[in-house]
């Protein structure tokens, strides 16, 4: 079913005409005239492949175009045109950039799946919104507009694939490949030979170091700091008091803790007093 609906619609395709306010001339063929295109075969070269379903070939980025291939732009027009011809497929140049054809395309879209009215016309005269409905091209057709006669040549050889060409001079190499366990190896070596290097620079650092610390040290010597000093400043004059021995100061702690009990028993004894 599908098959034969790609089929009957190229076989019925009519350029859409448009009246002189520019509105679209509907049914252009009549009953007989679709009958008759119905029951014609298509020519050998049209549909070879039928996918049952509508084939569109959009290109893109058609405002920029590789300088490289501008000159072959005509040719791979026309063998886009043979690849489309034998699915029966249509082609449409299209650029984001510049809107070029998106109306095109979305409309066509429609006309493809829905049955929608084509109110778009062929243009095979800007290189960069090119529009080739299905049914229009045959290879007939094609073949009257080869004025380079390069249609029959192989793609690739007018169209030059570097990558293929440099494999293609170049002669092939064998590579050998070292066996794992001898690539680790090597790098095992060189891991230990960078990490001792590493040890031994951060040794002769550390001992630089120290070397300039005992210089500086041996250049400037500290003077003599008495442990009393560290707490507070002696005012001039004032002498040194003798250091106690273990006997004198368990004595002197005796002394204060008495003391400080006697202090507690007179406040205790006052308060007693006020009470009465």
């Amino acid at each position: 079913m599908f098959i034969k609906i790609v089929e009957n619609r190229i076989k019925l395709y009519t350029e859409p005409k448009f009246d002189e306010e520019g509105a679209l001339i509907k049914d252009i063929l009549t009953e007989d005239e679709k009958n008759i295109r119905l029951q014609r075969n298509l020519n050998n070269d049209v549909l070879l492949t039928n996918c049952g379903i509508p084939i569109i070939f959009v290109i893109n980025k058609t405002d920029n175009p590789c300088p490289k291939y501008d000159d072959k732009a005509e040719y791979i027009l026309k063998h886009i045109r043979k690849m489309a011809i034998s699915y029966g497929a249509t082609i449409i140049y299209t650029s984001t950039k510049k809107k070029y054809n998106i109306k095109v395309l979305y409309d066509y879209i429609f006309h493809s799946l829905y049955n929608f009215d084509l109110i778009h016309s062929l243009n095979l005269i800007d290189k960069t919104s090119f529009f080739i409905p299905s049914g229009y091209d045959r290879f007939s057709v094609l073949k009257s507009s080869d004025t380079q006669h390069d249609l029959d040549y192989d793609y690739y050889d007018i169209i030059k694939n570097e990558e293929r060409v440099k494999e293609n001079n170049q002669k092939e190499q064998e590579i050998e490949c070292e066996k794992v366990s001898e690539f680790l190896k090597k790098i095992k070596e060189k891991i230990y030979k960078s990490r001792g290097s590493i040890i031994k620079d951060e040794l002769k650092l550390k001992k630089k170091e120290e070397e300039e610390n005992i210089k500086k040290i041996e250049d400037n010597p500290p003077e003599k700091i008495n442990k009393f000093d560290v707490f507070r400043k002696r005012p001039e004059g004032e002498q040194e008091k003798p250091t106690l021995s273990k006997e004198e100061r368990a004595k002197k702690t005796r002394e204060n803790i008495m003391h400080k009990l006697n202090l507690k028993k007179s406040k205790l004894a006052e308060a007693s007093n006020n009470k009465k």
